[in-house]
Protein backbone atom coordinates (compact mmCIF):
# COMPACT_ATOMS: atom_id res chain seq x y z
CA UNK A 1 0.00 0.00 0.00
CA UNK A 2 1.54 3.31 -1.12
CA UNK A 3 1.39 6.68 0.62
CA UNK A 4 -1.45 8.08 -1.50
CA UNK A 5 -3.66 5.04 -0.87
CA UNK A 6 -3.03 5.20 2.87
CA UNK A 7 -3.83 8.94 2.86
CA UNK A 8 -7.08 8.24 1.00
CA UNK A 9 -8.04 5.60 3.58
CA UNK A 10 -7.26 7.90 6.52
CA UNK A 11 -9.35 10.71 5.01
CA UNK A 12 -12.35 8.35 4.82
CA UNK A 13 -11.74 6.43 8.02
CA UNK A 14 -15.24 6.79 9.47
CA UNK A 15 -16.90 5.78 6.21
CA UNK A 16 -14.74 2.67 6.03
CA UNK A 17 -15.44 1.88 9.67
CA UNK A 18 -19.18 2.28 9.09
CA UNK A 19 -19.11 -0.03 6.06
CA UNK A 20 -17.02 -2.58 7.95
CA UNK A 21 -19.34 -2.59 10.95
CA UNK A 22 -22.43 -2.97 8.79
CA UNK A 23 -20.81 -5.91 6.99
CA UNK A 24 -19.93 -7.52 10.33
CA UNK A 25 -23.55 -7.20 11.42
CA UNK A 26 -24.83 -8.61 8.13
CA UNK A 27 -22.66 -11.74 8.32
CA UNK A 28 -23.27 -12.31 12.04
CA UNK A 29 -26.06 -14.90 11.45
CA UNK A 30 -23.42 -17.14 9.82
CA UNK A 31 -22.13 -18.82 12.97
CA UNK A 32 -19.09 -20.39 11.32
CA UNK A 33 -17.64 -16.99 10.45
CA UNK A 34 -17.14 -16.05 14.09
CA UNK A 35 -16.88 -19.42 15.83
CA UNK A 36 -14.21 -20.95 13.60
CA UNK A 37 -10.83 -19.71 12.47
CA UNK A 38 -11.24 -16.96 9.89
CA UNK A 39 -8.19 -15.29 8.34
CA UNK A 40 -10.13 -12.85 6.13
CA UNK A 41 -12.25 -10.82 8.55
CA UNK A 42 -9.50 -10.20 11.11
CA UNK A 43 -6.88 -8.60 8.77
CA UNK A 44 -9.50 -6.38 7.11
CA UNK A 45 -10.79 -5.29 10.50
CA UNK A 46 -7.23 -4.56 11.61
CA UNK A 47 -6.63 -2.33 8.56
CA UNK A 48 -9.77 -0.32 9.32
CA UNK A 49 -8.81 0.03 12.98
CA UNK A 50 -5.30 1.18 12.06
CA UNK A 51 -6.74 3.76 9.65
CA UNK A 52 -8.90 5.15 12.45
CA UNK A 53 -5.99 5.17 14.90
CA UNK A 54 -3.55 6.93 12.57
CA UNK A 55 -6.22 9.35 11.34
CA UNK A 56 -7.59 10.32 14.75
CA UNK A 57 -4.99 9.86 17.49
CA UNK A 58 -2.80 12.92 18.05
CA UNK A 59 -0.07 11.72 20.40
CA UNK A 60 2.64 9.41 19.13
CA UNK A 61 2.49 7.40 22.33
CA UNK A 62 -1.20 6.71 21.76
CA UNK A 63 -0.61 5.76 18.13
CA UNK A 64 2.23 3.38 18.99
CA UNK A 65 0.35 1.79 21.88
CA UNK A 66 -2.87 1.20 19.92
CA UNK A 67 -0.92 0.02 16.86
CA UNK A 68 0.99 -2.50 18.94
CA UNK A 69 -2.26 -3.64 20.58
CA UNK A 70 -3.89 -4.07 17.17
CA UNK A 71 -0.99 -6.12 15.84
CA UNK A 72 -0.94 -8.32 18.95
CA UNK A 73 -4.69 -8.86 18.60
CA UNK A 74 -4.23 -9.71 14.90
CA UNK A 75 -1.54 -12.31 15.61
CA UNK A 76 -3.46 -13.95 18.45
CA UNK A 77 -6.69 -13.98 16.42
CA UNK A 78 -5.06 -15.74 13.48
CA UNK A 79 -3.13 -18.17 15.69
CA UNK A 80 -6.19 -19.28 17.69
CA UNK A 81 -9.60 -20.60 16.73
CA UNK A 82 -12.36 -18.13 16.01
CA UNK A 83 -12.23 -14.77 14.28
CA UNK A 84 -10.90 -12.96 17.34
CA UNK A 85 -13.85 -10.57 17.43
CA UNK A 86 -16.28 -11.85 20.04
CA UNK A 87 -16.20 -15.64 20.02
CA UNK A 88 -13.61 -18.32 20.50
CA UNK A 89 -12.40 -20.86 23.03
CA UNK A 90 -9.93 -18.32 24.44
CA UNK A 91 -10.89 -14.99 25.97
CA UNK A 92 -7.60 -13.24 25.13
CA UNK A 93 -8.45 -12.14 21.58
CA UNK A 94 -12.04 -11.06 22.38
CA UNK A 95 -10.83 -9.06 25.39
CA UNK A 96 -8.19 -7.32 23.27
CA UNK A 97 -10.84 -6.57 20.67
CA UNK A 98 -13.05 -5.05 23.37
CA UNK A 99 -10.19 -2.81 24.50
CA UNK A 100 -9.64 -1.70 20.89
CA UNK A 101 -13.33 -0.93 20.44
CA UNK A 102 -13.36 1.13 23.63
CA UNK A 103 -10.25 3.04 22.50
CA UNK A 104 -11.78 3.69 19.06
CA UNK A 105 -14.97 4.95 20.70
CA UNK A 106 -12.98 7.39 22.87
CA UNK A 107 -11.08 8.66 19.82
CA UNK A 108 -14.36 9.00 17.94
CA UNK A 109 -16.01 11.03 20.70
CA UNK A 110 -13.00 13.36 20.93
CA UNK A 111 -13.04 13.79 17.15
CA UNK A 112 -16.76 14.60 17.16
CA UNK A 113 -16.34 17.17 19.92
CA UNK A 114 -13.61 18.95 17.95
CA UNK A 115 -15.48 18.92 14.63
CA UNK A 116 -16.16 22.40 13.24
CA UNK A 117 -18.69 21.61 10.53
CA UNK A 118 -21.16 18.90 9.55
CA UNK A 119 -20.13 16.77 6.59
CA UNK A 120 -20.30 13.12 5.51
CA UNK A 121 -17.44 12.11 7.81
CA UNK A 122 -19.13 13.66 10.85
CA UNK A 123 -22.41 11.89 10.11
CA UNK A 124 -20.63 8.56 9.56
CA UNK A 125 -18.67 9.04 12.79
CA UNK A 126 -21.88 9.63 14.76
CA UNK A 127 -23.46 6.47 13.34
CA UNK A 128 -20.26 4.51 14.02
CA UNK A 129 -20.34 5.60 17.65
CA UNK A 130 -23.86 4.27 18.05
CA UNK A 131 -22.97 0.96 16.41
CA UNK A 132 -19.81 0.71 18.51
CA UNK A 133 -21.90 0.91 21.68
CA UNK A 134 -23.97 -2.05 20.54
CA UNK A 135 -20.85 -4.06 19.70
CA UNK A 136 -19.18 -3.16 22.99
CA UNK A 137 -22.14 -4.43 24.97
CA UNK A 138 -22.28 -7.54 22.79
CA UNK A 139 -18.75 -8.27 23.96
CA UNK A 140 -19.76 -7.66 27.57
CA UNK A 141 -22.66 -10.11 27.23
CA UNK A 142 -20.41 -12.69 25.54
CA UNK A 143 -17.88 -12.43 28.37
CA UNK A 144 -20.60 -12.85 31.01
CA UNK A 145 -21.95 -15.91 29.19
CA UNK A 146 -18.44 -17.40 28.98
CA UNK A 147 -17.68 -16.72 32.65
CA UNK A 148 -20.98 -18.27 33.74
CA UNK A 149 -20.22 -21.39 31.74
CA UNK A 150 -16.72 -21.66 33.22
CA UNK A 151 -18.03 -21.19 36.77
CA UNK A 152 -20.89 -23.68 36.23
CA UNK A 153 -23.59 -21.10 36.88
CA UNK A 154 -26.98 -20.96 35.19
CA UNK A 155 -27.30 -19.34 31.76
CA UNK A 156 -27.11 -15.57 31.47
CA UNK A 157 -30.18 -15.36 29.24
CA UNK A 158 -33.50 -17.08 28.76
CA UNK A 159 -34.66 -17.32 25.15
CA UNK A 160 -38.06 -18.35 23.85
CA UNK A 161 -36.58 -19.37 20.48
CA UNK A 162 -33.44 -21.36 21.26
CA UNK A 163 -32.00 -22.96 24.42
CA UNK A 164 -28.45 -21.76 23.66
CA UNK A 165 -27.77 -18.27 22.35
CA UNK A 166 -25.35 -17.70 19.48
CA UNK A 167 -23.35 -14.54 18.79
CA UNK A 168 -26.02 -13.27 16.42
CA UNK A 169 -28.56 -13.58 19.24
CA UNK A 170 -26.33 -11.51 21.54
CA UNK A 171 -25.98 -8.84 18.85
CA UNK A 172 -29.74 -8.87 18.38
CA UNK A 173 -30.36 -8.49 22.11
CA UNK A 174 -27.73 -5.76 22.40
CA UNK A 175 -29.19 -3.55 19.70
CA UNK A 176 -32.79 -4.07 20.78
CA UNK A 177 -31.70 -2.97 24.25
CA UNK A 178 -29.65 -0.05 22.92
CA UNK A 179 -32.61 1.22 20.91
CA UNK A 180 -34.96 0.48 23.86
CA UNK A 181 -37.07 -1.74 21.59
CA UNK A 182 -37.09 -4.79 23.85
CA UNK A 183 -39.20 -7.44 22.12
CA UNK A 184 -39.01 -9.70 25.16
CA UNK A 185 -38.04 -12.91 23.35
CA UNK A 186 -34.63 -12.86 25.09
CA UNK A 187 -34.65 -12.12 28.82
CA UNK A 188 -31.50 -11.41 30.90
CA UNK A 189 -31.11 -13.57 33.98
CA UNK A 190 -28.83 -12.62 36.82
CA UNK A 191 -28.09 -9.26 38.45
CA UNK A 192 -24.95 -8.52 36.44
CA UNK A 193 -26.63 -9.14 33.08
CA UNK A 194 -29.66 -7.05 34.00
CA UNK A 195 -27.48 -4.18 35.16
CA UNK A 196 -25.50 -4.34 31.89
CA UNK A 197 -28.77 -4.14 29.95
CA UNK A 198 -29.96 -1.13 31.96
CA UNK A 199 -26.62 0.63 31.51
CA UNK A 200 -26.70 0.02 27.75
CA UNK A 201 -30.16 1.54 27.42
CA UNK A 202 -29.14 4.59 29.46
CA UNK A 203 -25.85 5.10 27.57
CA UNK A 204 -27.65 4.83 24.22
CA UNK A 205 -30.23 7.40 25.28
CA UNK A 206 -27.64 9.90 26.49
CA UNK A 207 -25.47 9.33 23.40
CA UNK A 208 -28.32 10.25 21.06
CA UNK A 209 -29.16 13.32 23.13
CA UNK A 210 -25.58 14.59 23.19
CA UNK A 211 -25.00 13.95 19.47
CA UNK A 212 -28.20 15.76 18.48
CA UNK A 213 -27.28 18.72 20.70
CA UNK A 214 -23.81 18.79 19.14
CA UNK A 215 -25.24 18.75 15.61
CA UNK A 216 -27.61 21.59 16.44
CA UNK A 217 -24.68 23.62 17.75
CA UNK A 218 -22.59 22.90 14.65
CA UNK A 219 -25.48 23.79 12.36
CA UNK A 220 -25.91 27.13 14.11
CA UNK A 221 -22.19 27.87 13.70
CA UNK A 222 -21.81 26.81 10.07
CA UNK A 223 -25.07 28.32 8.78
CA UNK A 224 -24.68 32.08 8.14
CA UNK A 225 -27.58 34.25 9.31
CA UNK A 226 -29.85 35.65 6.64
CA UNK A 227 -29.99 39.40 6.15
CA UNK A 228 -33.19 41.02 7.28
CA UNK A 229 -35.13 42.49 4.34
CA UNK A 230 -38.30 44.57 4.79
CA UNK A 231 -41.42 42.79 3.63
CA UNK A 232 -42.41 45.53 1.21
CA UNK A 233 -39.05 45.52 -0.54
CA UNK A 234 -37.30 42.90 -2.59
CA UNK A 235 -33.54 42.22 -2.17
CA UNK A 236 -32.84 43.69 -5.63
CA UNK A 237 -34.68 46.89 -4.76
CA UNK A 238 -32.76 47.25 -1.53
CA UNK A 239 -29.42 46.68 -3.33
CA UNK A 240 -30.22 49.30 -5.97
CA UNK A 241 -31.15 51.78 -3.27
CA UNK A 242 -27.87 51.20 -1.49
Amino acid sequence: MNVSSWTWIRARKWRLLLVGMILLLMISPIHEVYDRQDNAITPLTAVVLLAVIFGTAERRVTIRLLTALTLVWLVISIATDGSGLFAGPSLVAPLLFMVLLAAIFILLVRWLVRAVRIDAEVLCAAICGYLLLGMLWTGFYAIVVKVRVLTHHSGAFVSAATPQLALSDLLYFSYTTLTTTGYGDIIPRGPEVRMLAVMEAMVGLFYNTIVIARFVGLYGITTPPRELVPRNETPSAQDSRD
